[in-house]
Protein backbone atom coordinates (compact mmCIF):
# COMPACT_ATOMS: atom_id res chain seq x y z
CA UNK A 1 0.00 0.00 0.00
CA UNK A 2 2.83 2.65 0.79
CA UNK A 3 4.76 1.60 -2.27
CA UNK A 4 2.00 1.96 -4.39
CA UNK A 5 1.18 5.26 -3.33
CA UNK A 6 4.49 6.36 -3.31
CA UNK A 7 4.93 5.16 -7.23
CA UNK A 8 1.41 7.12 -7.57
CA UNK A 9 2.90 10.35 -6.14
CA UNK A 10 5.94 9.84 -7.90
CA UNK A 11 3.90 9.58 -11.14
CA UNK A 12 1.62 13.15 -10.06
CA UNK A 13 4.90 14.64 -9.19
CA UNK A 14 7.00 14.45 -12.81
CA UNK A 15 3.53 15.39 -14.63
CA UNK A 16 3.58 18.57 -12.25
CA UNK A 17 7.35 19.72 -12.47
CA UNK A 18 7.60 23.07 -14.15
CA UNK A 19 3.69 23.40 -14.32
CA UNK A 20 1.75 26.08 -12.00
CA UNK A 21 -1.87 25.48 -11.53
CA UNK A 22 -3.52 28.10 -12.95
CA UNK A 23 -7.11 28.22 -15.18
CA UNK A 24 -8.70 25.14 -14.03
CA UNK A 25 -10.05 24.58 -17.74
CA UNK A 26 -6.43 24.66 -19.00
CA UNK A 27 -4.95 22.38 -16.06
CA UNK A 28 -7.78 19.97 -17.14
CA UNK A 29 -6.57 20.00 -20.48
CA UNK A 30 -3.05 19.36 -19.34
CA UNK A 31 -4.31 16.65 -17.42
CA UNK A 32 -5.89 14.92 -20.20
CA UNK A 33 -2.51 14.81 -22.41
CA UNK A 34 -0.69 13.00 -20.07
CA UNK A 35 -3.40 10.58 -19.65
CA UNK A 36 -3.64 10.42 -23.50
CA UNK A 37 0.27 9.34 -23.30
CA UNK A 38 -0.30 6.64 -21.05
CA UNK A 39 -3.00 5.48 -22.27
CA UNK A 40 -1.13 5.42 -25.94
CA UNK A 41 1.62 3.65 -24.44
CA UNK A 42 -0.61 1.32 -22.55
CA UNK A 43 -1.95 0.23 -25.69
CA UNK A 44 1.90 -0.18 -27.06
CA UNK A 45 2.61 -2.90 -24.66
CA UNK A 46 -0.62 -4.43 -25.17
CA UNK A 47 -0.39 -4.69 -28.45
CA UNK A 48 3.49 -6.38 -28.13
CA UNK A 49 1.85 -9.12 -25.34
CA UNK A 50 -0.52 -10.14 -28.17
CA UNK A 51 2.09 -10.20 -30.73
CA UNK A 52 4.14 -12.93 -28.35
CA UNK A 53 1.21 -14.78 -27.19
CA UNK A 54 0.54 -15.77 -31.22
CA UNK A 55 2.64 -18.21 -32.71
CA UNK A 56 2.09 -17.14 -35.92
CA UNK A 57 3.27 -13.74 -35.41
CA UNK A 58 6.36 -12.16 -36.79
CA UNK A 59 7.72 -10.00 -33.83
CA UNK A 60 9.74 -7.73 -36.02
CA UNK A 61 6.34 -6.41 -38.33
CA UNK A 62 4.07 -6.55 -34.68
CA UNK A 63 6.69 -4.11 -33.01
CA UNK A 64 6.72 -2.06 -36.46
CA UNK A 65 2.97 -1.95 -36.42
CA UNK A 66 2.83 -1.24 -32.56
CA UNK A 67 5.04 1.48 -32.42
CA UNK A 68 3.63 3.19 -35.47
CA UNK A 69 0.06 3.41 -33.66
CA UNK A 70 1.32 4.80 -30.63
CA UNK A 71 3.29 7.48 -32.88
CA UNK A 72 0.08 7.87 -34.51
CA UNK A 73 -2.18 8.61 -30.80
CA UNK A 74 0.53 10.73 -29.36
CA UNK A 75 0.24 12.57 -32.54
CA UNK A 76 -3.63 12.65 -32.26
CA UNK A 77 -3.35 13.55 -27.87
CA UNK A 78 -1.43 16.56 -28.83
CA UNK A 79 -4.25 17.89 -31.27
CA UNK A 80 -6.79 16.87 -28.58
CA UNK A 81 -4.81 18.89 -26.23
CA UNK A 82 -4.47 22.08 -28.48
CA UNK A 83 -8.68 21.06 -29.16
CA UNK A 84 -9.21 21.68 -25.51
CA UNK A 85 -7.28 24.79 -25.37
CA UNK A 86 -9.00 26.45 -27.91
CA UNK A 87 -12.55 25.49 -26.31
CA UNK A 88 -11.31 26.93 -22.98
CA UNK A 89 -10.34 30.10 -24.48
CA UNK A 90 -13.86 30.40 -26.16
CA UNK A 91 -15.72 29.49 -22.88
CA UNK A 92 -13.77 31.87 -20.93
CA UNK A 93 -12.08 29.57 -19.09
CA UNK A 94 -12.26 28.10 -15.40
CA UNK A 95 -13.81 24.53 -13.87
CA UNK A 96 -17.17 23.47 -15.66
CA UNK A 97 -19.62 22.90 -12.89
CA UNK A 98 -23.26 24.16 -14.20
CA UNK A 99 -24.86 24.74 -11.06
CA UNK A 100 -28.24 23.60 -11.90
CA UNK A 101 -31.54 22.80 -9.39
CA UNK A 102 -33.73 19.44 -10.57
CA UNK A 103 -36.51 22.02 -9.24
CA UNK A 104 -36.15 24.13 -12.13
CA UNK A 105 -36.38 20.87 -14.50
CA UNK A 106 -39.01 19.54 -16.28
CA UNK A 107 -39.68 16.66 -18.63
CA UNK A 108 -41.89 18.06 -20.98
CA UNK A 109 -39.33 19.76 -23.43
CA UNK A 110 -41.19 22.20 -25.95
CA UNK A 111 -38.43 24.41 -27.12
CA UNK A 112 -39.62 25.08 -30.61
CA UNK A 113 -36.27 24.10 -32.25
CA UNK A 114 -36.06 21.08 -30.04
CA UNK A 115 -39.53 19.46 -29.06
CA UNK A 116 -39.69 16.24 -28.09
CA UNK A 117 -43.24 14.72 -28.35
CA UNK A 118 -43.84 11.36 -26.83
CA UNK A 119 -44.65 8.57 -29.26
CA UNK A 120 -43.34 10.58 -32.13
CA UNK A 121 -40.95 9.47 -34.49
CA UNK A 122 -38.64 11.50 -36.93
CA UNK A 123 -37.19 9.30 -39.18
CA UNK A 124 -33.48 10.37 -41.01
CA UNK A 125 -31.79 8.80 -44.33
CA UNK A 126 -27.92 9.39 -45.13
CA UNK A 127 -26.45 7.35 -48.57
CA UNK A 128 -22.95 7.47 -47.55
CA UNK A 129 -19.53 5.80 -48.22
CA UNK A 130 -20.51 3.37 -46.23
CA UNK A 131 -23.78 2.50 -46.93
CA UNK A 132 -27.32 3.54 -47.00
CA UNK A 133 -27.54 4.36 -42.95
CA UNK A 134 -31.56 4.84 -41.83
CA UNK A 135 -31.97 6.42 -38.62
CA UNK A 136 -35.15 6.42 -36.17
CA UNK A 137 -35.17 9.04 -33.48
CA UNK A 138 -38.61 8.36 -31.04
CA UNK A 139 -39.29 10.51 -28.36
CA UNK A 140 -40.67 8.02 -25.50
CA UNK A 141 -43.34 8.54 -22.98
CA UNK A 142 -40.78 7.45 -20.23
CA UNK A 143 -39.30 9.38 -17.90
CA UNK A 144 -36.19 8.58 -15.84
CA UNK A 145 -34.70 10.26 -12.95
CA UNK A 146 -30.75 10.70 -13.69
CA UNK A 147 -28.88 12.69 -10.64
CA UNK A 148 -32.32 13.94 -9.88
CA UNK A 149 -33.46 15.55 -12.56
CA UNK A 150 -36.22 14.55 -14.58
CA UNK A 151 -35.86 13.50 -17.74
CA UNK A 152 -37.20 12.54 -20.81
CA UNK A 153 -36.46 9.48 -22.60
CA UNK A 154 -35.59 9.66 -26.36
CA UNK A 155 -35.01 6.36 -28.25
CA UNK A 156 -32.66 6.40 -31.20
CA UNK A 157 -31.93 3.23 -33.86
CA UNK A 158 -29.49 3.38 -36.74
CA UNK A 159 -29.53 0.47 -39.33
CA UNK A 160 -26.85 0.34 -42.01
CA UNK A 161 -27.88 -1.64 -45.17
CA UNK A 162 -30.83 -2.87 -42.89
CA UNK A 163 -28.07 -4.26 -40.13
CA UNK A 164 -28.27 -2.40 -36.75
CA UNK A 165 -25.22 -0.50 -35.84
CA UNK A 166 -26.58 1.29 -33.13
CA UNK A 167 -28.97 1.65 -30.32
CA UNK A 168 -29.16 4.91 -28.19
CA UNK A 169 -31.16 6.01 -25.42
CA UNK A 170 -30.75 9.78 -24.99
CA UNK A 171 -32.03 12.02 -21.81
CA UNK A 172 -33.08 15.38 -21.98
CA UNK A 173 -34.60 17.83 -19.25
CA UNK A 174 -35.65 21.75 -19.80
CA UNK A 175 -35.28 24.07 -17.87
CA UNK A 176 -38.16 27.00 -16.86
CA UNK A 177 -36.61 29.52 -19.03
CA UNK A 178 -36.50 26.90 -22.16
CA UNK A 179 -32.98 25.94 -22.42
CA UNK A 180 -32.89 22.13 -22.94
CA UNK A 181 -30.16 20.01 -21.28
CA UNK A 182 -28.39 16.85 -21.89
CA UNK A 183 -27.86 14.63 -19.13
CA UNK A 184 -26.79 11.21 -20.64
CA UNK A 185 -26.89 8.39 -22.68
CA UNK A 186 -26.74 4.55 -23.11
CA UNK A 187 -24.65 3.89 -26.49
CA UNK A 188 -24.72 0.47 -27.96
CA UNK A 189 -22.92 -0.29 -31.04
CA UNK A 190 -23.31 -3.41 -32.64
CA UNK A 191 -20.70 -5.88 -35.42
CA UNK A 192 -21.82 -8.80 -36.70
CA UNK A 193 -24.89 -9.14 -34.64
CA UNK A 194 -23.26 -8.43 -31.60
CA UNK A 195 -22.88 -5.58 -28.84
CA UNK A 196 -19.46 -4.73 -29.66
CA UNK A 197 -19.05 -1.29 -27.17
CA UNK A 198 -20.67 0.95 -25.07
CA UNK A 199 -18.29 3.14 -26.19
CA UNK A 200 -19.61 6.36 -25.84
CA UNK A 201 -22.04 6.41 -22.69
CA UNK A 202 -21.95 8.83 -19.69
CA UNK A 203 -24.71 9.99 -17.02
CA UNK A 204 -24.95 13.10 -15.16
CA UNK A 205 -23.50 12.39 -11.70
CA UNK A 206 -21.51 9.41 -12.66
CA UNK A 207 -17.78 9.63 -12.56
CA UNK A 208 -17.81 13.25 -12.23
CA UNK A 209 -19.75 13.58 -15.44
CA UNK A 210 -22.15 17.08 -16.00
CA UNK A 211 -24.78 18.28 -18.21
CA UNK A 212 -24.37 20.33 -21.14
CA UNK A 213 -26.90 22.48 -23.60
CA UNK A 214 -28.43 20.80 -26.40
CA UNK A 215 -30.58 23.33 -27.33
CA UNK A 216 -30.51 27.39 -26.32
CA UNK A 217 -33.52 29.23 -25.28
CA UNK A 218 -32.64 31.68 -27.57
CA UNK A 219 -29.65 31.18 -29.80
CA UNK A 220 -27.87 34.25 -30.28
CA UNK A 221 -25.14 34.03 -33.24
CA UNK A 222 -21.80 33.63 -31.93
CA UNK A 223 -22.59 31.65 -28.62
CA UNK A 224 -20.66 28.32 -27.66
CA UNK A 225 -21.69 25.95 -25.18
CA UNK A 226 -20.61 22.22 -24.11
CA UNK A 227 -23.25 20.16 -25.17
CA UNK A 228 -21.75 16.92 -22.49
CA UNK A 229 -19.29 16.39 -20.69
CA UNK A 230 -17.07 13.64 -19.27
CA UNK A 231 -13.53 13.91 -19.99
CA UNK A 232 -12.16 11.64 -23.01
CA UNK A 233 -15.47 10.23 -23.29
CA UNK A 234 -18.15 13.10 -23.85
CA UNK A 235 -16.82 16.46 -24.60
CA UNK A 236 -19.01 17.64 -27.86
CA UNK A 237 -19.63 21.60 -28.16
CA UNK A 238 -21.74 24.00 -30.57
CA UNK A 239 -21.10 26.84 -31.73
CA UNK A 240 -24.52 28.71 -33.16
CA UNK A 241 -23.68 30.51 -36.88
CA UNK A 242 -27.22 31.40 -38.16
CA UNK A 243 -30.69 32.01 -37.46
CA UNK A 244 -31.71 32.49 -40.68
CA UNK A 245 -31.25 29.67 -42.80
CA UNK A 246 -33.38 28.28 -45.65
CA UNK A 247 -32.96 24.11 -45.70
CA UNK A 248 -34.30 21.87 -48.22
CA UNK A 249 -35.00 18.28 -47.27
CA UNK A 250 -36.89 15.49 -48.36
CA UNK A 251 -39.76 16.54 -46.29
CA UNK A 252 -39.72 20.20 -47.51
CA UNK A 253 -38.43 23.59 -47.63
CA UNK A 254 -38.04 25.66 -43.85
CA UNK A 255 -37.08 28.96 -42.93
CA UNK A 256 -35.94 30.73 -40.52
CA UNK A 257 -33.64 27.62 -39.12
CA UNK A 258 -31.10 27.44 -36.62
CA UNK A 259 -27.28 26.40 -38.17
CA UNK A 260 -24.91 25.59 -35.45
CA UNK A 261 -21.89 23.87 -35.81
CA UNK A 262 -20.66 20.39 -33.69
CA UNK A 263 -17.53 18.97 -32.91
CA UNK A 264 -15.50 17.34 -29.84
CA UNK A 265 -11.99 17.55 -28.93
CA UNK A 266 -11.90 14.32 -28.63
CA UNK A 267 -12.22 14.27 -32.86
CA UNK A 268 -10.81 17.33 -33.69
CA UNK A 269 -10.57 16.85 -37.49
CA UNK A 270 -14.57 15.83 -37.31
CA UNK A 271 -16.64 18.78 -38.21
CA UNK A 272 -20.56 18.62 -38.93
CA UNK A 273 -22.98 21.44 -39.42
CA UNK A 274 -26.53 21.19 -37.84
CA UNK A 275 -30.05 22.63 -38.90
CA UNK A 276 -33.24 23.31 -36.61
CA UNK A 277 -36.42 24.39 -37.87
CA UNK A 278 -39.03 25.69 -35.40
CA UNK A 279 -41.60 23.06 -34.54
CA UNK A 280 -39.81 20.24 -36.22
CA UNK A 281 -36.30 20.26 -34.86
CA UNK A 282 -33.32 18.60 -36.15
CA UNK A 283 -33.60 18.35 -39.84
CA UNK A 284 -30.38 17.77 -41.50
CA UNK A 285 -26.80 16.65 -39.92
CA UNK A 286 -24.06 17.54 -42.69
CA UNK A 287 -20.65 15.97 -42.47
CA UNK A 288 -18.15 18.84 -43.25
CA UNK A 289 -15.37 17.42 -44.63
CA UNK A 290 -17.38 14.70 -46.87
CA UNK A 291 -20.59 16.31 -47.50
CA UNK A 292 -22.49 13.72 -46.57
CA UNK A 293 -26.06 14.50 -45.24
CA UNK A 294 -28.43 12.96 -43.14
CA UNK A 295 -32.02 14.33 -43.92
CA UNK A 296 -35.07 14.19 -42.21
CA UNK A 297 -37.44 11.81 -44.31
CA UNK A 298 -40.42 11.70 -42.87
CA UNK A 299 -42.74 12.48 -39.01
CA UNK A 300 -44.74 9.27 -37.88
CA UNK A 301 -47.08 9.99 -34.82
Amino acid sequence: MHVSRWLLGSVVGSVLVGWVAGDACDDTARTLLEAAKHEAQADYWVALANCLNDPDANLGDCEEEAAAALDEALELAEEQYDARLALCAELGGGPYAPDLDPKEFTSRVDNRLFPLRPGVTMVYEKDGADGFEVIQVRALKDVANIDGFPCRIVHDVSWLDGVVQEDTLDFYSQRMDGTVWYFGEVSQSFEDGFLDSLEGSWRTGKDGAQPGIIMEAAPVVGDVYRQEFLPMVAEDFARVLAIDETVTVPLGTFHNCLKTEERSPIEPDHLEWKYYALDVGLLLTVDVETGEREELVRIKR
